[in-house]
This record gives C-alpha cells, sequence and structure tokens, in this order.
C-alpha cells in the first residue's frame, strides 16, 4: 500500500487526487475491508484467559511497599478519549484496536500456538491505531506483538490526535496505548480483557485476509 493510499484513508487527501491505479487499489482494499468486517463479526475471539491465569504463578512476588505503590501507580490506567476507526484495523484485508491466536514464543509458557505453517502463509493485516490525548507529549503502542514493549511510536496527525498504521497478523491480539512513558490507556472503543494486574488491556480480533484470484 503506497503513502498517498494511507494519506487517503486517513482523510489528509481526497480519492479525487488519486491516480486511476491508485483509486482502484482503494476500491479493492475497501471491497476487502468489507468482506473481512462482516467476516470478523461473525467469529467470536478465543477466550485465551483461563489458559493464560493457569500458567501464572500461583502467588505474585512481592515487592517492597514503595516499590509496589509506585509501580501501580504507573500501570494504572487513565481515562482519555479515544477516536477508533474499524476501518483502519481491517486495512489491506479492526475491530477495536487485541493477545494473537498466533501467540510469540516469549507468551506464557502453556497457551496453545496457532501452526507456524499458518502464520507463514497468512499476509498481514493494516492496523490503524488512533488516540486523543491533549497534552501529551508522546504516545506508543505495547501489546502481545511487541512483547509489552511500548515500541511502536504514534505520530501526532493534528493537535491532540495521535495515529499508526501496523502491520499485525491474523489472529486475537491484546494491546494498550503507554501516554508519556507512564501511564498505560485501555482503548474505551475496543472489548476489554482482564490483564492479570488489577487493569485491564484492548483485544482486536483479526480473521485471515481472504485473497482474490
Amino acid at each position: 500500500m503506497s503513502n498517498r493510499i494511507h494519506a487517503c484513508l486517513d482523510g489528509d487527501i481526497p480519492a479525487e487526487d488519486l491516480s486511476p491505479a491508485e483509486r482502484a487499489r482503494l476500491a479493492e482494499m475497501e471491497r476487502l475491508l468489507a468482506a473481512a468486517s462482516q467476516h470478523l463479526r461473525a467469529v467470536a475471539a478465543p477466550e485465551l484467559a483461563g489458559r493464560v491465569m493457569a500458567a501464572l504463578p500461583a502467588q505474585a512476588p512481592r515487592r517492597p511497599g514503595l516499590v509496589g505503590r509506585a509501580l501501580g501507580w504507573l500501570w494504572q490506567p487513565r481515562p482519555v478519549r479515544l477516536v477508533f476507526r474499524p476501518a483502519y484495523g481491517l486495512a489491506g484485508a479492526l475491530a477495536a484496536a487485541t493477545a494473537v491466536a498466533i501467540l510469540p514464543a516469549t507468551d506464557a509458557p502453556g497457551v496453545e500456538q496457532a501452526p507456524a505453517a499458518l502464520a507463514a502463509a497468512a499476509p498481514p493485516v493494516y492496523v490503524q491505531f488512533r488516540l486523543e490525548a491533549d497534552g501529551a507529549r508522546q504516545v506508543a503502542l505495547a501489546g502481545t506483538f511487541t512483547g509489552w514493549q511500548p515500541a511502536v511510536q504514534l505520530r501526532q496527525t493534528k493537535p491532540g490526535e495521535w495515529s499508526a498504521m501496523v502491520p499485525l497478523h491474523p489472529g486475537v491480539h491484546d494491546y494498550a496505548f503507554v501516554v508519556d512513558g507512564q501511564r498505560w490507556v485501555a482503548d474505551p472503543h475496543a472489548p476489554q480483557v482482564d490483564d492479570s494486574f488489577g487493569g485491564t488491556n484492548s483485544r482486536i480480533s483479526l480473521p485471515p485476509v481472504v485473497q482474490s484470484s
């Protein structure tokens, strides 16, 4: 997908400014988007909480009181108004912007993983994550697809609005926004799941992309 088509999907340029070939590609993406969206509504997200909880230690490590309180304050999500466009969660093939059905090897042991051949064969789905965070200096994205590291930096498209397009493999992904390196913010417009630490994460389920012949 070209940067100009990305910009058109973002609403930065009108479709009339695209070349005929680009408009044809845009129409094809919108057709795939509609098909994937219809499929997504019919597929229930797998429930992984029980298996993940069973793999966790019976008792959490003990921390000094001051450190524990400080970590709890940093981990607790804070409400931030979010603009979320499910269309970008399926661009190139979102439902919300979500743990991968194809979980990375670094995930908790005991969680069932999809066959490696399926993961290798499925093309990525381009998901646009968007957040409104007035006054934020920086916004990052962390999730099962980054090993829960805030590795994806969102860019500020206009004052207070942050956005990033991320290629994800089909499956179930959990994620959260990290504002100014401190506040972990769940997406209120996506399904919420317990993070097993007293907070919540957001979840997105991406069906396989149907390739046109």
